[in-house]
């Protein structure tokens, strides 16, 4: 190999690991996003239970009324049974407290229903209050990691731009104006390896002057995808 290609190879690995340390920089912000989500989420799916539980409350509470004020009607009605006037009065009282303590039976099925939604309802809701602590302490935990990693990540990538630039300067000026403009647009994938005269990155092959010319040491550009190619072993 030559020591053009040496010298690629080792500034296409820089180029590597650069990418990858800006990709882990990178992947803390999204992670923190993505476990903020998760609790924004499971918030208002606590919040979507405690509203439905007040409703159910509120339901039950209403039926309840409804049934204590039914049941002194009743009562009312029984007092003018005993002072009905004639018969005909009687039966029609009578007839009246027997359908007022029927409905007031389903009602009390009903208001039984709903005390048995209101105990569910309060269940699912200590499960979601629980479901938001467990996603508030996984939030705080990858913001505490990623503010932990965070340092020595930009102290890689500090590191890692300043070897490029020293690993740059053996490009010549005329190679090195084409090199930035391909670093610029394309970072890391601005480099490929050519094996047995194939560009790894568009798979195309070279012309035969190309592989003459990479072989001998010169600065070779892809004809097809513009890289900056090197030579490497299969």
């Amino acid at each position: 190999m030559s020591t053009v290609a040496t010298s690629l190879k080792e500034l296409h690995q820089l180029h590597l690991r650069l990418q990858g340390a800006n990709e882990k920089l990178t992947r803390g912000p999204q992670a923190i996003r993505v476990k903020q989500v998760q609790v924004d989420r499971r918030k208002a799916e606590h919040d979507e239970k405690a509203e439905e539980l007040k409703q159910l409350r509120m339901a039950a509470d209403q039926k309840s009324l409804q049934l204590k004020t039914s049941e002194a009607k009743i009562s009312d009605l029984k007092a003018k049974l005993n002072a009905a006037a004639s018969n005909k009065e009687y039966e029609i009282i009578k007839s009246q407290i027997e359908a007022d303590e029927m409905a007031n039976s389903v009602l009390e099925d009903e208001i039984l229903e709903c005390y048995d939604a209101v105990d569910a309802m309060q269940q699912a809701l200590a499960v979601a209050v629980e479901s938001v602590t467990a996603a508030e302490a996984e939030l705080k935990g990858t913001e505490a990691q990623v503010a932990e990693d965070e340092p020595s990540l930009q102290n890689d990538v500090e590191e890692l731009e300043n070897a490029i630039t020293a690993a740059e300067e053996f490009l010549p000026t005329d190679v090195r104006a084409d090199y930035r403009r391909l670093t610029q647009a394309h970072g890391a994938d601005s480099l490929a390896p050519a094996i047995n005269g194939i560009c790894t990155a568009c798979n195309h092959q070279m012309l035969p002057q190309m592989r003459v010319n990479l072989n001998s040491g010169k600065f070779v550009f892809c004809k097809v995808c513009g890289r900056l190619l090197y030579q490497d072993e299969p």
